[in-house]
């Protein structure tokens, strides 16, 4: 994660190094075959939805749990009953009719801060028994202040652009997720590129530039160039999608001590044994340009 580049490096080579160096002592002792069988278990459903502040298509996408060494894209589900309620208000989600299992909103639809939204899944039958099930999960959109301006700064230890922040954090406790745009194209495009963070170290205070996300020199959509535009967003998120997001990068990331346990499921805000999440956030972005080249004083 690039919460920690350089412990993500030393993963990232123990990933390499260190099955190669026990392969390396195991062949020269035993060289017995060893057959691994992984159990079947039953299928569950796996959820992905996001509602945000901005007035966008927001989508919910449905799948199956496969077995481990299942070489499939996973099936979407199609033919459900997908619902988002406010409190006030039920809308009915469209499903995409190229992409099955991906439900979508209307393209005016938008939240709003301090509304309580209820997802509702119902008429789907995902163990195959004949009989539809329901799944729900409810998520209290938080608010998140707005972002004063940003600036870059490179971190020769780290080979990598700072972005630092500065804006007002609020006197309550706060969970925030960090993205960051170059020239309007999303660079922390997969979960494990996101920062969650929470503002246990400047709660109510301003932040004063504080980092928050990077841009790596060693990938050249992230190297930032003159007239490049370089756009930060705040996402003002609950603590239960703040576990969920550490909780995935964990899991992906690579065990230590080499030989830890089995990983366990995420936790979840879906009901009924359903897996993933259905996140409810508010945005806010700040820009800048690069003006200048920015490996000129380097």
């Amino acid at each position: 994660m690039k919460q920690n580049l350089k412990i993500y490096r030393i993963i990232n080579w123990l990933k390499i190094s260190l099955p190669v160096m026990i392969l390396t002592i195991g062949s020269q002792g035993c060289t017995e075959k060893i057959d691994i069988e992984l159990d079947n278990t039953y299928t569950r459903l796996v959820v992905w939805g996001e509602l945000t502040t901005d007035t966008i298509v927001h989508t919910v996408r449905l799948t199956r749990t496969a077995d481990y060494f299942f070489n499939q894209p996973t099936m979407g589900v199609s033919d459900a009953r997908v619902t988002i309620n406010d409190g006030e208000n039920t809308i009915t989600l469209n499903e995409n009719a190229q992409i099955k299992g991906t439900y979508e909103t209307p393209s005016d639809y938008y939240g709003v801060p301090g509304k309580i939204y209820i997802l509702d899944i119902s008429d789907v039958d995902i163990d195959g028994d004949g009989i539809s099930e329901n799944y729900s999960a409810s998520s209290k959109l938080r608010s998140v202040n707005p972002v004063d301006s940003i600036q870059l700064e490179y971190n020769e230890m780290w080979e990598a652009w700072e972005v630092k922040v500065f804006m007002w954090d609020s006197p309550d406790k706060d969970w925030y997720l960090f993205k960051v745009y170059r020239n309007n194209v999303l660079v922390s495009d997969t979960l494990t590129e996101w920062f969650a963070q929470t503002d246990n170290l400047f709660n109510g205070n301003y932040t004063n530039g504080i980092t928050s996300q990077y841009l790596q020199d060693e990938y050249e959509d992230e190297r930032p160039e003159v007239g490049d535009t370089i756009t930060f967003e705040i996402n003002g998120i609950t603590e239960e999608f703040y576990d969920f997001v550490i909780g995935m990068q964990l899991e992906i990331m690579f065990s230590i001590p080499l030989f830890s346990g089995p990983p366990a499921n995420v936790t979840s805000n879906l009901t009924n044994d359903a897996l993933g999440f259905f996140a409810v956030y508010s945005a806010e972005r700040s820009s800048t340009i690069v003006t200048e080249d920015p490996y000129v004083n380097r």
